[in-house]
């Protein structure tokens, strides 16, 4: 499975939200009605997905769906 279906998969266990939802383009807040709590659990549920840690300083730069992607697969391919 690649990294944007994973993510795909964190976001509809999380925010309880169905697959025509979840674009690349798609706002955590704005279009997906992301709460602190919401966020929270997303971003456990990714740390714990993908095996890393995503700093509070780099999660405020997380707006959209395709920001998540994104900042996951740089990090995957650096990491050892």
């Amino acid at each position: 499975m690649d990294t944007e279906a994973r993510v795909s998969e964190v976001l509809k266990k999380a925010l309880q939200v169905t697959q025509d939802q979840i674009t690349p383009k798609a706002l955590l807040v704005e279009d997906l009605g992301v709460s602190s709590l919401d966020r929270f659990e997303l971003l456990m549920g990714l740390e714990e997905e993908f095996s890393i840690e995503l700093p509070e300083q780099d999660q405020e730069q997380m707006k959209s769906v395709g920001d998540i992607v994104s900042y996951i697969q740089s990090h995957l391919k650096n990491k050892p």
